[in-house]
Formats: C-alpha cells, structure tokens, sequence
C-alpha cells in the first residue's frame, strides 16, 4: 500500500514539475514576443516625426525610389535648420529605426512560431495578429507610396492587436487581470450618524 500510494504521489509531482515548466516556458515566450512588438512600437513612432511629407514622398517617387531603405543621403538636402525639410539626418533616422524594427521583428517572427507550439485556444492567432499589424506598421513607414498620416495610423493600429493578445496569454496563464479599483478603499458615511 506504501508503495502505491508513493508512485501515486511521484506521479503527481512529476506532473505538477511538468505544468510548472509549461507554464514558465509559455509565460517566458510571450514576455519575449510582446517585449519585441511593443520595442518595434515604440520606435515606429518616434520615426514617425522624422518621414517625409507627400511632397518628399513625390520627390523620391520621381527619382525612382520606393522604399525608404534604399535612398541615399546623397538624393537628399544635406542636414538644415528646416524641420520641413526631409534631408539626410531625417533619412538616417527612419533609416536607422526601420533596420531597429526588422530585427526585432525577425526575432519575433521565432517568437511567433514557438508560441503556436507552447500555446492553445486564442493566444496563437492573437500572437499572428499582433505581429502582422507591427511588419504593416514598419512597412507603412518604409514605403514613399503612403503618406505621414498613413504611417502614425498603422502604428497606432497595433495597440488593439497587442491588448488582445495580453488579454488572451492572461487568460491562458489564469493570470487574474487587475481591478481598476485596486488599492482604494471606499468609505460609507454611518446612515444612523448625524454628520
């Protein structure tokens, strides 16, 4: 009966041992991946001030360029004191930002992936989701086709995508979301007290 009784009880450890890696290997990819994403966010974003407008857009269309990555700064106004103007440090930044974001989305990409193999129910879509309005997101920023405005929309797009797959690992995990309340303490006035 000892015996049984302590396979039964080895079992259970074993089991409880391989829920907890799980949980730790899950948690641990979508730390990663949302890292990834929201870091591409936030330095779409800032590129954004620095784009062209439609009349640089145009200018660099006429020269034959169609993304952003490919202009020289030679094909553009040496730095000035203008903000208007899209010269060479502008360029160097957008530049510089959407190789930032490629990698990062390269690594999220991996991410991606692991999470379809880790995670069940709605988290991978929500990890497709998610990752596929960041590579709109950098490819709004890169193209001289669309304009500033349609650049700040699609970045800005990818905050739904991301609360919804917060929302769906925080459910995968049984990770209790926080009360907007928490923390504050209500107090009710004694009815039978004249105040």
């Amino acid at each position: 009966m000892t015996q049984v009784l302590q396979k039964r009880a080895e079992r259970e450890r074993r089991a409880a041992e391989d829920l907890r890696r799980w949980h730790a290997e899950h948690f641990r990819a979508a730390k990663e991946l949302l890292y990834k994403i929201k870091e591409t966010e936030r330095i779409l974003a800032s590129a954004c001030a620095s784009l062209p407008n439609e009349e640089g857009d145009a200018r660099l269309r006429r020269t034959g360029y169609t993304t952003l990555l490919t202009v020289r700064d030679t094909d553009v106004p040496q730095p000035t004191d203008d903000a208007m103007v899209f010269d060479a440090v502008h360029l160097e930044i957008v530049q510089e930002a959407l190789q930032q974001a490629h990698t990062l989305l390269e690594e999220a990409e991996h991410l991606t992936a692991e999470i379809s193999i880790l995670s069940e129910g709605d988290t991978p879509h929500a990890a497709n989701v998610m990752f596929e309005a960041a590579w709109d997101a950098a490819g709004a920023l890169e193209t001289t086709r669309g304009t500033q405005d349609a650049a700040f929309r699609a970045v800005i797009a990818m905050q739904d995508p991301i609360a919804a797959f917060q929302a769906s690992v925080r459910e995968e995990l049984g990770v209790a979301t926080p009360s907007p309340h928490r923390g504050v303490t209500a107090f009710r006035s004694n009815p039978g007290r004249a105040d």
